[in-house]
């Protein structure tokens, strides 16, 4: 008996006949179905190619699959001629995200992409294959990344694995780069992001470090190691990322003019940029780098002291993190603290922010507004104005 679906879809006005396997003598195995385009009394044929993977059974089942999801969304009230249809959108979504991976594999080796961008974006991938087999689809298909996906994987980000609205907003941030690089290759039709809202950010953790913390921290490393100190004392004067002090080399520090330079190549927003060296951290410059060579790395492998061995980011936060621990300092007072207290001061000192924003090299002066410290007690300045209507 012909399948009843079939003889449906012949009647008049009937909007789609159901998706089939057609195999032929070759390779080539295609999906074939049709739909009515909206205003015409007739039925157009579309095509999706059934990829080549070992074994008869194996591709059969594949396209079964294939099928059945089509139809679904046929029976759904889908059509391609409004919502569109990918040439490729029956790919294995983990054959695309290893795609993927590898290509920002092959930019990072071409010096267009950065190294802790792909460390994130691994990881990022890893989670959502961690979700995927936590649900048992594992086969799923490019097209059935779709909004209902996304959101319940950042559901499952933010209240089964419990982390941060910030961190969940970040995985939405890298859903949207993945889900562009898909739309760009047609393994969907749409980009799923589109009307997802992020969650609302708490107050962050991080936390300015008080003059007392400040002065134990000195001390501390003063006696356990010189180097690292040195590299503290350059994030809170100089506000130099985490990835970007391991990547400077001693040719970029120039102690006659007491400037720092920092590459388009190493920094964060790619542009090149000069930041001051204050007189305290230039006596501690002058010792760090004495029988040093122009090409070591200021801070390198070698317990931070200048070498050829580049210095892992990750270290510099291990080792800040380990004296955290040894100070009893609370958690808050984590090692980005150093950049956020050196501008913090910097405003206390009434410095014109104008000169804060280029030491921190920001783009535009509301994000060195951000840093602008909010008082939460008597402001003994204002108490004091003679101040009156």
């Amino acid at each position: 008996m012909e399948d009843i679906k079939y003889i449906i879809s012949k009647l008049p006005y009937i909007d789609f006949r159901p998706a089939k396997v057609k195999e032929t003598n070759g390779d080539e195995w295609r999906i074939v179905f049709y739909v009515r385009k909206p205003g015409k009394n007739e039925m157009f044929r579309f095509r999706r190619r059934v990829q080549k993977i070992p074994g008869k059974r194996n591709r059969m089942r594949l396209a079964k699959r294939i099928c059945a999801d089509i139809n679904k969304k046929l029976e759904g009230g889908w059509s391609p001629f409004i919502e569109g249809s990918g040439k490729d959108e029956y790919r294995r979504l983990y054959d695309v995200m290893g795609m993927f991976l590898d290509q920002c594999e092959r930019r990072m080796r071409d010096s267009q992409f950065r190294p802790d961008s792909l460390r994130a974006y691994t990881s990022y991938v890893k989670n959502i294959k961690d979700y995927i087999e936590l649900k048992g689809i594992t086969e799923m298909f490019t097209a059935e990344f779709n909004k209902k996906f996304i959101i319940g994987f950042l559901d499952y980000i933010y209240f089964e694995k419990k982390r941060s609205a910030r961190t969940s907003n970040n995985y939405l941030g890298f859903c949207n780069v993945l889900a562009s690089f898909m739309y760009d290759r047609e393994y969907i039709t749409t980009n799923p992001i589109y009307g997802i809202k992020k969650r609302k950010n708490s107050k962050k953790k991080r936390e300015v470090i008080p003059k007392i913390e400040r002065k134990a921290v000195f001390e501390y490393q003063r006696n356990q190691n010189k180097n690292y100190l040195t590299l503290c004392l350059t994030v809170y004067f100089c506000f130099i990322r985490r990835t970007e002090i391991s990547k400077l080399l001693v040719k970029h520090v120039n102690l006659v003019k007491d400037t720092i330079f920092i590459p388009g190549d190493i920094s964060k927003n790619t542009k090149d940029g000069i930041v001051t060296i204050p007189k305290k951290l230039k006596e501690l410059l002058l010792i760090h780098l004495d029988g040093s060579a122009q090409e070591d790395f200021l801070f390198s492998d070698d317990n931070f002291k200048p070498g050829k061995k580049k210095l892992a980011p990750k270290r510099i936060s291990d080792t800040w993190s380990k004296m955290r621990k040894t100070l009893k300092f609370k958690q808050e007072y984590q090692f980005y603290s150093l950049k956020d207290t050196g501008i913090t001061e910097l405003f206390l000192l009434n410095v014109p922010i104008i000169k804060i924003r280029d030491q921190a090299r920001h783009h535009d002066i509301k994000i060195t507004e951000a840093y602008t410290p909010r008082n939460y007690v008597c402001d003994d300045t204002i108490k004091n104005l003679d101040f009156d209507f």
